[in-house]
């Protein structure tokens, strides 16, 4: 094996590190990523960790300016409902096609994981259960273009979704009801009916999560305090 393709296998393996470790809320928003860090952590060099970087900064998870170190992205209000104007349409869209895709073999892994999100604890198992549901459903519309986008959004707004359901039972009691009809409409295969319900699942969750941004804005994920003042809103152009 090249060392060129050792050092692509490496980074992809780095990022995929990082990126758990910010859905999960390890790396909390605002939080510096230093490559040095990273690598004496990881075991391996700078370099894919650099191209590890860079690639989540093109996916928008992390922010950096320049040189300098990469920060892991911390929406503003402003900035989490423009996520969820773009992620609200592609993701039911991409529901759509999973229910006008899937096979019994699907049927049977989507299955699997509502009964693994429905037994999660809550916290990050709740959170890696409730990602790798949804991103189920992302893969079954067989539109891999349309999959990157729908992971790319969903991994930006997904530590929020983890601390208001966390912060809110009925939230959470609604959402266990949605995950349970995505599972029923694809298994009739209505496709318009399970584009209704995404859109809907998701307007009431950027719903809550909005309020209790605007409540708290210190507030992470978490739940805890974010390093540093609190995001300003940035005004729409």
């Amino acid at each position: 094996m090249s060392s060129g393709v050792q050092t692509a296998n490496a980074a992809a393996h780095v990022a995929a590190i990082l990126r758990d470790e910010i859905l999960t809320g390890q790396l909390q928003g605002g939080a510096p990523v230093r490559e040095h860090e990273v690598a004496d952590r990881l075991g391996v060099s700078r370099t894919p960790v650099r191209e590890a970087v860079s690639r989540l900064v093109a996916e928008g998870l992390l922010i950096k300016d320049g040189n300098r170190t990469a920060h892991v992205f911390r929406p503003s209000l402003t900035e989490l409902l423009e996520i969820y104007e773009i992620r609200i349409p592609l993701e039911s869209l991409a529901a759509r096609f999973a229910c006008e895709e899937a096979d019994k073999a699907f049927v049977a892994e989507l299955e699997k994981a509502g009964r693994a999100l429905q037994n999660a604890d809550l916290g990050i198992d709740w959170s890696i259960k409730h990602e790798a549901f949804h991103l189920l459903v992302a893969r079954g519309s067989r539109r891999p273009r349309l999959e990157s986008l729908v992971r790319t959004l969903r991994a930006q707004s997904e530590p929020y979704v983890r601390f208001a359901v966390a912060s809110d039972d009925q939230l959470r009691h609604r959402a266990q009801h949605d995950h349970a009809e995505i599972i029923r409409l694809i298994k009739e295969g209505d496709g318009k009916a399970i584009e209704r319900l995404v859109k809907n699942h998701l307007q009431a969750t950027v719903k809550r999560v909005s309020a209790l941004l605007s409540q708290h804005p210190g507030l992470s994920a978490s739940g805890f305090a974010f390093p540093g003042p609190p995001v300003e809103p940035r005004s729409r152009r």
